[in-house]
């Protein structure tokens, strides 16, 4: 099965860092164009999906009290600066 194409417009200094770290790791281009989409998409749907379980446990219900956040806070910087572990 053939793969989609994608196509789009970079910097050309962009294009000649990608050149160079193809060169220097033996990989081409679309080696390194896939590995740091793949990498990206990762790490952009983690973060919609940690949101969007934030804003279920917000609608559920499930919150923690603001005074209790800053003193947990508050008493793990005290701790850092004691020379404390934090925890």
């Amino acid at each position: 099965m053939a793969s989609p194409v994608l196509s789009f417009r970079v910097e050309e200094e962009l294009v000649e860092q990608l050149d160079q770290l193809s060169l220097a790791t033996d990989r081409d281009r679309q080696y390194h164009l896939k590995r740091a989409l793949a990498r990206y998409v990762e790490a952009e749907s983690w973060h919609i999906n940690a949101i969007a379980e934030g804003i279920a446990d917000a609608e559920a219900g499930n919150l923690i009290d603001m005074d209790a956040v800053k003193a947990k806070w508050v008493n793990r910087a005290k701790n850092r600066v004691d020379g404390k572990s934090g925890q």
